[in-house]
């Protein structure tokens, strides 16, 4: 009996049991606690410690080409720079020139992006409206390596804001399967006139029902090819005055437009997307353009081989037109204004303003023509294209860019473009050029007064 009750009475009692792990459970809860505190403390000390990732955010066009560029620059730039994440944002040039100045306009700096590509037509009519919303790179960046004529649209007032990109060196790329079906040879592509390469697309037409090029009715850039090729432009010299009714070369450049268009020389097209799809589908047989175009070419990996490139015809009897002319081309720019511009500017200027094997790099993969003055520090210079038959095309038209006549675009290219495009419409139903420039000019006159 003695025995049992001493048993008994040794035994821990249910209350004690729970008191004990109550205990227990509230020293291990605040044990937690403490270590928690201590994981916040250094989560947040490490924040603090820790410099925030930096962003660049790059607005272009053209997804063969200036886009596919700026990205293999970022992920060039961001291997050996982690605290840096850069995002490029595909828009059309239009759209980068509207939203660019609506932004700067309402002063709406949260909303800019770092840099912007612009269009070396647009950029004189950017910059006077908005010259000290770019970083000044005057002292930043050897313009003296750059071709001439790139630098002086880069600049205003004396100071520098690009830094140039590619050469619109333009040029004749053909399909020598096409001509060669309609009887032609290589030979038969080089120094041409518009009137003898207007012949051709005739034979050409009749042979294999293929037209020699596109044309936009509503866009002219074979226009400004024959104008700068002779020397001219919608403007004078000093780029303060139109320069329409008396343009010699604008007019012979309307009647070779309207000529091409009534042979079925060329195929009527509407847009970019209509443009591109025509060569790349083997609907024409001719591409005069930039050099840029040259990775849209590409595209169509079966065509290789099928391509080559001559200079572009030049209008019969001026004395001053040469087989050279520009299309084109661009330059980056950097906003100052915006949260990135800094780091925006230690990008550019790695990446594209000295920077020759990246350069040398984007020749072979997006077949850029680099707008420099001696090209022979590219090694893929002189490398031969076998899309293109084995031809030298870079040296090709970087030798062609030399020869480009310099002219002031002004500051009202597409504006006054737009005049001429809708004076032209009158051309094609009634043929009188000469009425259709003079109207253009009073109304040209007007918008470059203002």
């Amino acid at each position: 009996m003695c025995e049992n009750f001493t048993a008994i009475s040794d035994r821990p009692s249910e209350r004690g049991i729970r008191m004990k792990r109550k205990c227990i459970f509230w020293y291990i809860l605040l044990c937690i606690m403490v270590v928690l505190t201590g994981c916040e403390g250094a989560v947040q000390q490490a924040q603090e410690t820790e410099p925030a990732q930096k962003e660049i955010v790059i607005w272009t066009w053209d997804e063969t080409f200036n886009v596919k560029a700026a990205k293999l620059a970022a992920e060039a730039y961001m291997d050996s720079n982690d605290s840096v994440n850069i995002i490029v944002e595909t828009k059309e040039r239009e759209e980068i020139l509207s939203d660019t100045k609506n932004i700067l306009s309402a002063k709406a700096y949260e909303k800019l992006p770092d840099i912007i590509m612009l269009e070396d037509y647009d950029v004189q009519d950017v910059l006077s409206l908005y010259e000290d919303e770019f970083v000044d790179l005057t002292d930043l960046v050897d313009y003296g390596k750059f071709a001439d004529y790139k630098t002086s649209l880069c600049s205003r007032n004396g100071h520098s804001y690009g830094i140039p990109f590619d050469s619109g060196a333009a040029a004749l790329f053909y399909r020598i399967d096409i001509l060669e079906q309609a009887g032609f040879e290589e030979s038969d592509l080089q120094q041409l006139t518009w009137d003898e390469f207007i012949t051709i697309g005739e034979q050409v037409y009749q042979q294999t029902g293929v037209s020699m090029l596109t044309l936009d009715p509503s866009d002219f850039p074979v226009l400004r090819l024959i104008m700068q090729s002779s020397g001219s432009w919608y403007v004078d010299r000093e780029g303060n005055k139109a320069d329409i009714a008396e343009n010699e070369a604008l007019r012979q450049g309307l009647d070779i437009y309207k000529r091409l268009l009534d042979t079925n020389a060329a195929k009527s097209v509407n847009g970019w997307n209509e443009f591109i799809s025509a060569f790349q589908n083997g609907e024409v047989a001719c591409v005069p353009s930039g050099s840029w175009i040259i990775s849209n070419i590409k595209e169509v990996k079966e065509q290789s081989g099928l391509w080559r490139v001559a200079p572009i015809p030049v209008v019969a009897g001026d004395q001053n037109a040469v087989s050279a002319s520009n299309v084109g081309g661009s330059s980056w720019y950097i906003m100052k204004n915006s949260s990135g511009s800094s780091e925006a500017t230690s990008f550019l200027l790695e990446m594209f303003a000295d920077n020759d094997a990246f350069m040398d790099q984007l020749i072979t993969q997006i077949g850029v023509i680099p707008a420099v003055k001696d090209p022979e520090v590219y090694t893929n210079y002189e490398v031969g294209d076998e899309f293109f038959g084995g031809q030298k095309v870079t040296k090709f038209l970087t030798g062609l860019a030399g020869e480009i006549p310099v002219v002031n675009y002004g500051s009202k290219t597409y504006d006054i473009e737009n005049i001429v495009e809708a004076e032209f419409q009158n051309v094609l139903t009634n043929g009188e050029i000469d009425m259709a420039l003079e109207r253009a000019q009073m109304k040209a006159d007007a918008l470059v007064r203002e």
